[in-house]
Order: C-alpha cells, then sequence, then structure tokens
C-alpha cells in the first residue's frame, strides 16, 4: 500500500559545476605541487647548491701545479725546456701562453691582472693587429689546457712556433 515515490532522475543528473569535481581538484593539486618542486629545483641548481647534479671531478695530475701569484718571476725558458724534455706538452703551452702574458704587459699592449680572464685580453686587443694571432694562440692554450687535449711533438713543434712567431713579433 504504501510504496515509496521515486525521485525524478533529473536529480541524479544534476549540473555539478567544474571546480566541485573530484577529479579537477587532484589535477589543480598536482600542477601546484609540481610547479613548486620544479621552481625549487631551478633555485637550487641557479644557487648552485648541486643537489640535483654530478659533482665536478678535478683533474688528475702533477701538472696541475698552482701558478705563483707574480708570473713575473718565474724563469719561463727554464719551465718550457723542462717540460719538453719529460715530454709534458701541455704543460710546455701553459708557460709558453703564461710567458706571452707576461711579455705583452711589459710592452704594454695588455694590461695584465691575476684575476682577468682570457676572454678579457682578447677583449682588450680586439681592435688592434695583435686579435687574430692572440686569439688562435689562446684557443691553442685553451684547447690544450683546459680541453685536455693530449698534444703530440709534431702539434707541439707546430704550435711552439706560433708562439715564437708571436712572441718575435710583439718584440720587434
Amino acid at each position: 500500500i504504501f510504496e515509496k515515490k521515486k525521485r525524478p532522475d533529473s536529480l541524479n543528473n544534476m549540473y555539478v559545476p567544474l571546480g566541485q569535481r573530484l577529479w579537477f581538484r587532484t589535477l589543480i593539486w598536482v600542477i601546484i605541487i609540481g610547479g613548486f618542486v620544479v621552481f625549487l629545483m631551478i633555485y637550487l641548481k641557479s644557487m648552485n647548491v648541486g643537489l640535483f647534479s654530478k659533482r665536478n671531478v678535478l683533474a688528475k695530475g702533477d701538472e696541475e701545479e698552482i701558478i705563483p701569484e707574480d708570473i713575473f718571476a718565474i724563469n719561463y725558458q727554464k719551465e718550457i725546456d723542462i717540460a719538453t724534455m719529460q715530454g709534458n706538452y701541455r704543460q710546455a703551452v701553459r708557460f709558453m701562453y703564461l710567458k706571452l702574458l707576461k711579455n705583452m704587459s711589459e710592452k704594454n699592449i695588455i694590461n695584465y691582472k691575476q684575476d682577468k680572464t682570457n676572454l678579457d685580453y682578447l677583449s682588450e686587443l680586439y681592435s688592434t693587429a695583435y686579435y687574430k694571432d692572440f686569439f688562435r694562440l689562446t684557443r691553442n692554450f685553451e684547447y690544450s689546457w683546459y680541453g685536455q687535449f693530449k698534444i703530440n711533438a709534431t702539434a707541439y713543434r707546430i704550435i711552439s712556433d706560433d708562439f715564437n712567431q708571436f712572441d718575435r713579433r710583439i718584440n720587434q
């Protein structure tokens, strides 16, 4: 006798706003948390925290000796000869480059300072006739020293000739 009245189906199919749907709220939280994590990673990387990066490995070898503060006190020819005799051509190229910086500074071609980079010296020479040759010598030095390219005797003779030719040019 008593029958329960059925509700109309319209209540079950009622419109639910997008902001109140469970899947949409979950998606918003995933975007917020993901954005925060990405921001945190970028911030830490820019501050050089190193949490998400590989550690720098120092190059091994006895040739990585410290340069004295005063590059004007080094006997370059003696050091170049020793490195050449030992077959350590990378070290010899390094001393040739430092000798070149010393000579250029003494001739007032560049303004040498301990904390200047090779790019700083190239910038100083940009409008001079020395730029192209000095650029080539700097590139050879950086490839051999910082890039740790192995230099054989033939390549060393070519590089050494370039350094000597440039040295003669600035001493004229």
